[in-house]
């Protein structure tokens, strides 16, 4: 994952000391010769040969990663704190429902991000001179410069979503086991983080990587042990559905899947990339699987006490006071690597502000920091944020913008059943997206599964 957002953070250096470059979007093709349409060629032949990286195919060259490599990689890049929130979705929607539901979302969820490989060929296939490297890149591409600035900033806030649910886990535990309020917790949080995302170089967090990586690893794996260790039988009934959890557990799904902005990376980081459809929908379908049972375990487990994260559920014990510290630890240590997207983002709008000035790249990181930790307190129920994120910018990421991609670039070259699936998506998502964010606005408000500040 580190090599992957090196690549798109050294693409993004490049694009911003290459200056403005514009684009033309999909509307104008056939309206121009082919000669004319070069939108991503740079001006002079120095900084053409610096910005391409031309494979004799129009695209970017192949990665290095073997297939093992990708599968690491994929799990490292959707396996995330959101997994903890799923059996508190299936005790909202019944283990049944909640097993259907995550694993149809899922399925529909690899559908609609393996739409952005296949635009991407088509665009590198009509625009042979262009680098379409990156989510943004293919916005621009298809809805001009306010496309990419649209695609950007979802990921941006989706980015940071990740980041302030992280706080709002490290918040929930830490209180659990020292019984200190939030706001401390919070607070105590920023300093640290502050100095971590000050980092310009990815390479200088990858030592913070491998131990965040083998924290959260260890500490996952150990709170199946701790749930059946500290397993006490309990009287509550288990249901097998509710339908009123269903907007609830989608929401949860969506967002436990955090690495639909990488997929376009994940494909380029691949040696064999022809392959890497098929080594994606094995592995996700394993993800899924897992994420089910862990979903449905923790319910059947817990009953109608189950909490969200689940960590809340361990027995006050050392060993489950351990996996809860790693954890924490594991996620405060991740926060800076999943603020680099932003960074490479909203640093390449203004880079001698942001980027090259010392002062201005300092407090616009610090800024984002303060802005997480507070939205972290304001919002301290875990498993209700997940809901607001995965309804809301997730959604948009997963399923309407790919779905929408696929359908303004290939539609009349797509089957019937194709074209019928793409449009049957895009409506769901889109009405998914009013209803379930207005539901978790709405939860917000009412306090439902809230706790004190």
């Amino acid at each position: 994952t580190i090599d992957m957002l090196e690549m798109e953070e050294d693409f993004h250096r490049r694009k911003s000391r290459n200056g403005s470059i514009e684009l033309q979007t999909v509307n104008e093709i056939g309206d121009n010769d082919s000669e004319e349409i070069n939108p991503l060629m740079a001006q002079d032949d120095e900084n053409s040969k610096d910005l391409a990286f031309d494979d004799g195919h129009g695209g970017p060259p192949p990665g290095s990663a073997t297939p093992s490599q990708v599968v690491i990689n994929i799990i490292i890049s959707f396996v995330g704190a959101g997994l903890l929130g799923v059996p508190n979705a299936f005790m909202k929607s019944g283990w049944l429902l909640g097993f259907v539901a995550l694993l149809v979302v899922s399925a529909m969820n690899v559908y609609a991000m393996l739409r952005l490989p296949a635009v991407q060929v088509t665009l590198q296939a009509r625009f042979p001179a262009e680098q379409l490297h990156s989510y943004g890149d293919i916005g621009r591409c298809i809805m001009g410069r306010t496309g990419e600035i649209v695609v950007q900033m979802c990921l941006a806030i989706s980015q940071a979503g990740f980041g302030t649910a992280y706080i709002i886990f490290i918040a929930a535990n830490i209180k659990s086991i020292a019984h200190v309020p939030r706001l401390y917790i919070c607070l105590a949080c920023i300093p640290g983080l502050i100095l971590l995302v000050q980092f310009r170089d990815l390479k200088s967090l990858s030592p913070f990587s491998l131990l965040a990586n083998t924290a959260n690893f260890a500490a996952l794996c150990s709170v199946l042990f701790q749930d059946y260790e500290s397993y006490t039988p309990h009287n509550d009934t288990i249901h097998a559905v509710k339908w009123d959890g269903l907007w609830y557990v989608i929401a949860v799904t969506i967002y436990s899947m955090e690495g639909v902005g990488l997929i376009l990376s994940l494909k380029g980081s691949a040696k064999n990339q022809l392959q890497f459809p098929k080594l994606f929908v094995g592995t996700i379908t394993i993800i899924s699987v897992f994420m089910a049972f862990f979903g449905a375990a923790g319910y059947v487990g817990f009953g109608n006490a189950t909490e969200a994260p689940i960590t809340l559920n361990m027995a006050s014990n050392w060993s489950a006071m351990f996996v809860k510290l790693a954890l924490c630890l594991g996620l405060y240590l991740t926060f800076p690597i999943m603020m680099f997207p932003i960074w490479n983002i909203f640093e390449g709008w203004n880079p001698e502000l942001l980027r090259d000035s010392t002062l201005g790249r300092v407090c616009s990181r610090s800024l984002v920091v303060l802005m997480s930790a507070a939205i972290a307190y304001s919002f301290p129920h875990f498993g209700k944020f997940l809901g607001l994120v995965g309804s809301s910018i997730c959604t948009m990421l997963a399923f309407i913008f790919p779905c929408y991609f696929h359908l303004k670039v290939l539609g009349p070259e797509l089957s019937w059943l194709q074209y019928s699936l793409d449009v049957m998506i895009l409506i769901g998502a889109c009405l998914f997206a009013i209803k379930g964010t207005y539901e978790s606005v709405i939860g917000m408000m009412n306090g439902e599964g809230g706790e004190e500040l």
